[in-house]
């Protein structure tokens, strides 16, 4: 089924990269492996419940036509009314696909997992699940990485072979930045997409800057589109092993730091600091309008994802 794509793929990463071929065909490997990985919960769960986790589909102007009695009043359009001197209606048909775009934190908190999946893998299964499912369901898929600076951005397209492609992208890129700026990805996506469509933002939230540009982004956001944030915890950041000194380096500034963890203040105001900044980010989306799940890194991020599906479902009835 990825007969001549794979070649393209394999093509592309060699002349990109200036890699060999087993370059792009391990790309492609991975690109099956999420397929296959998420083939369950795309059949099983998004197949009757994909289009319930959206807020409704937009619709678009079709006609208008005369007035009809037990037309609703709010439908008039009154210019044409007025140009006519009888009462007429506009006339709507519902959008034929829908837009999603997946916005994915590829900054070097993202490699951070000692002793379990890094997040970054997450993010690329829980992504690779919402995009076969748009192609599923015949919609616009648009991709956007991000770390301190836009890194990638695929505009909006569908079908098996533009997933495939946009698939690709994301699991062979290799960051030029280390830290985190949502807002640039969030200003880059409200100038580059056009029309309303459902945004999914899939990060872990660390940012070293998360004030006011990253709340007028989200702002703007949430006010042109349905948004929801995949924040990916990660359990080994809560806490502070009891283990004495310890130099910790942050990565994504490079900073080092010298701890001693035996001290049990200090190990109390990490996790006092970690769960703050938590909490003021899933403030600051409600705030906004924004819907946020909650993904443990070392569980099953899928089952995570269905669960919000059927919550949402529930919530739309």
């Amino acid at each position: 089924m990825f007969t001549g794509l794979a070649a393209r793929i394999r093509r592309l990463f060699a002349l990109r990269a200036g890699r060999d071929e087993a370059s792009g065909t391990e790309v492609l490997r991975e690109v099956r492996r999420l397929e296959f990985r998420t083939r369950g919960l795309v059949d099983s769960m998004f197949g009757g419940e994909y289009l319930s986790v959206f807020i409704g589909r937009g619709f678009e102007f079709s006609h208008v036509r005369g007035y009809q009695v037990g037309d609703d009043v709010r439908s008039i359009d009154w210019k044409v009314t007025a140009r006519r001197g009888t009462p007429y209606v506009r006339q709507f048909i519902e959008e034929r696909d829908l837009l999603v775009v997946l916005m994915v934190d590829v900054s070097g908190s993202g490699r951070f997992g000692p002793g379990e999946r890094s997040a970054a893998e997450v993010a690329n299964e829980i992504a690779a699940a919402l995009a076969f499912a748009a192609a599923r369901n015949h919609d616009r898929v648009s991709l956007l990485l991000v770390s301190d600076r836009v890194e990638h951005f695929v505009p909006p397209g569908s079908g098996r072979r533009h997933i495939v492609s946009l698939l690709a992208d994301l699991v062979s890129h290799e960051p030029r930045g280390r830290g985190t700026d949502l807002a640039a990805g969030l200003n880059r996506l409200n100038n580059a997409i056009r029309g309303r469509g459902t945004v999914f933002v899939i990060s872990d939230f660390i940012q070293s800057n998360p004030g006011s540009p990253f709340r007028d982004a989200l702002v703007q956001m949430a006010q042109r589109h349905d948004l929801i944030a995949i924040r990916l915890v990660t359990p080994a950041t809560l806490e502070l092993p009891d283990v004495g000194w310890v130099e910790l380096t942050d990565p994504e500034t490079g900073r080092r730091v010298l701890l001693d963890t035996h001290r049990r203040t200090v190990r109390e105001h990490y996790r006092h600091s970690v769960l703050r900044a938590q909490a003021d980010t899933a403030a600051l989306l409600g705030e906004v309008g924004a819907d946020l799940l909650d993904v443990n890194t070392a569980s099953d991020p899928l089952i995570a994802l269905a669960g919000f599906f059927r919550t949402r479902r529930g919530n739309s009835r």
